[in-house]
């Protein structure tokens, strides 16, 4: 039994349905991001524009165009399953800082059994995991421009480490302060 046109658009509709779903639950993240609202709205108006096409579809012969929006639904999904997956890594990396800076503060790094440089590692290994992402997301873009979709919203250059401040003279007087109190 072949499937017309119209039961392959029915099905499309509430593929799309699915994913607008799926979207709107996993962009919540995207929202913590600088302009992650906007780029949400965006990919949810990508999805609800390939839902319009779909409705419009002609009940025979419109097979091509079926094909066509459900090859669109998958980009878009495969774009925003690496769009979720680079946020989820840029928080990874902030959390890593975060405990880095506590173990630092709390000297159990002082340890030389405790290696500074797995961590160091692993954070520039979380910016190259974004980095790959970011390329892949573009690549996607590129490839269907008519989905109008946005730039990755998580930038590498924006992970990387912040050049740690130098101790002023006065914070270096109130350090020498402090251990002469000590002694």
């Amino acid at each position: 039994m072949e499937q017309n046109s119209s039961d392959a658009a029915a099905k499309a509709v509430a593929f799309a349905n699915g994913l607008r779903k799926s979207i709107t639950a996993s962009g919540r993240r995207w929202t913590q991001w600088p302009g992650g609202a906007n780029d949400l709205a965006v990919v949810l108006g990508c999805i609800d524009a390939i839902a319009l096409r779909l409705q419009a579809v002609p009940p025979q012969d419109g097979d091509a165009e079926v094909a066509a929006c459900i090859a669109d639904l998958r980009a878009v999904l495969e774009w925003s399953t690496y769009q979720s997956a680079s946020v989820a890594t840029a928080q990874a990396l902030r959390v890593a800082r975060k405990t880095r800076t506590f173990a630092e503060r709390l000297g159990v790094l002082d340890n030389p059994a405790a290696r500074l440089s797995i961590l160091v590692d692993s954070e520039e290994s979380l910016i190259e995991n974004v980095q790959t992402k970011n390329e892949y997301m573009r690549t996607i873009a590129q490839k269907h421009l008519q989905l109008g979709l946005p730039q990755p919203l998580v930038r590498a250059e924006s992970l990387a480490p912040k050049a740690e401040k130098k101790p002023s003279t006065l914070d270096f007087i109130q350090q020498l302060r402090k251990n002469v109190k000590k002694k």
